[in-house]
């Protein structure tokens, strides 16, 4: 009978049919509960959602009118779900198992699920998180901090820095988003070559994710619409933020406040808004000793990355997917863990916490073993981190170097240390 029919209809009088085709192979599923695969894993559940259960309720509770919109709930068509309609706390458990880098196949037989189910899964989530406005970086949607919220990271920064400085208000830096070679297609579309997603440094494809984080490691403002091979300075001077403080008179910063950014071969330059350690091994002693106090700072954005990578596992290895897909996906992530650092206690960036001292003790056991992406002692992934330092996106070599004879936060920084008459600690 369903070869009678496929043969009466033509495939242009079936357009107009949603769901299954007549006639096509079913493949019987059983759908198990969070609930239960929860309990299933029993101790390894955390480890294997990176988060508890009560905080994947809440997060589930705060996506779901998204989630709804984005599956369409309520919705179904005709042979859309023979297996029965999928839940939208059984998408997000999958999305989640698939951020936290498991693979495709155990998702599909844990969630009782089709391949393409569990992509779809994945994108629809990706597309709920970064439209939900209670998971923004910052208070009502900003792309920004607010001078409130500066003042508020200013303060956690001050109780971290032994040299007293209270004008910070994001710590800045660049991290290589892995990624395989991209496609011809995309390539053609994005209208650049391969080349420009291959970072020499790191000698992986990849998208430049340039991202700034408050004092408990959450980043606040991030960029991922550069290829691997730009420059951290190009694209920070291109993104909509690093434009408007590079052009000058904007009121995105507070007064006196400025921003922590890495300083390995220039990559940002000094001005009213942006600190950087003073390059080069020709440095007086006081110029070393504010080097040192502002890493206790600018170390926070790398210890963010780190835990980063480390708790969604997918970005450990190259992300199989279009090109295109990536900055929404590395978004989302991002969110999610800014989502773990408020909602669950275990994942709050710390130096005294169990999650970081966790990310740091797994770093030093997989320290002689062979791994895609190695962690350092601090647990930073040092195969990652910083990874557009390099000149060949800019000609002759060169950054423009500050012309404000005035004094800026770094130089009160710096006064602060010499008045201080801090000095570097001596190793013994």
């Amino acid at each position: 009978m369903a070869a009678c029919i496929l043969d009466i209809h033509s495939k242009d009088e079936l357009k107009h049919l949603r769901g299954r085709l007549v006639g096509s192979k079913n493949i019987r599923r059983t759908r198990k509960s969070v609930e239960s695969m929860w309990k299933e894993l029993g101790c390894y559940s955390r480890t294997a959602y990176r988060m508890s259960i009560a905080s994947f309720h809440t997060l589930h509770s705060i996506l779901q009118s998204d989630l709804c919109r984005e599956f369409k709930v309520g919705k179904r068509t005709r042979g859309g779900d023979p297996n029965g309609e999928i839940t939208t706390k059984l998408r997000l458990s999958a999305a989640i198992r698939f951020f936290a880098g498991a693979s495709i196949y155990d998702i599909m037989l844990t969630h009782g699920m089709g391949k393409q189910t569990v992509y779809n899964s994945v994108y629809g989530v990706v597309n709920a998180v970064n439209s939900c406005e209670e998971l923004s970086f910052n208070a009502d949607g900003a792309r920004f901090p607010s001078h409130a919220e500066q003042a508020e990271i200013a303060a956690g920064f001050l109780a971290k820095s032994a040299a007293g400085f209270d004008k910070i208000v994001m710590a800045l830096d660049g991290m290589l988003v892995w990624t395989s070679q991209p496609s011809r297609a995309d390539c053609e579309y994005l209208k650049m070559g391969e080349r420009s997603f291959h970072c020499f440094r790191k000698d992986k494809f990849g998208m430049l994710l340039l991202a700034g984080c408050d004092h408990r490691a959450k980043f606040r403002w991030a960029d991922v619409t550069h290829p691997g091979f730009t420059g951290d300075y190009l694209a920070w001077t291109t993104s909509d933020v690093g434009r408007e403080l590079t052009e000058g008179g904007s009121k995105l910063v507070a007064p006196e406040h400025t921003i922590a950014g890495a300083v390995s071969d220039n990559a940002f330059c000094e001005n009213e808004t942006m600190a950087t350690p003073i390059p080069g091994r020709s440095v007086s002693l006081e110029e070393d000793a504010y080097n040192f106090y502002l890493s206790q700072i600018r170390i926070t954005i790398e210890r963010a990355f780190g835990i980063l990578v480390h708790r969604w596992g997918i970005l450990r290895r190259p992300l199989s997917m279009s090109i295109l897909k990536v900055p929404a996906l590395v978004m989302c992530l991002l969110r999610l863990h800014n989502f773990c650092i408020d909602h669950d206690s275990r994942h709050t960036a710390g130096p005294d916490l169990r999650d970081e001292g966790a990310i740091v003790r797994a770093a030093r056991r997989m320290k002689d073993k062979p791994c895609a992406v190695r962690l350092n002692s601090r647990g930073i992934p040092e195969d990652l981190a910083g990874s557009g330092h390099h000149f060949r996106d800019l000609p002759n070599s060169r950054r423009p170097s500050n012309q404000n004879d005035g004094m800026t936060p770094m130089r009160r920084m710096m006064k602060s240390v010499a008045d201080q008459r801090l000095m570097r600690p001596r190793i013994t």
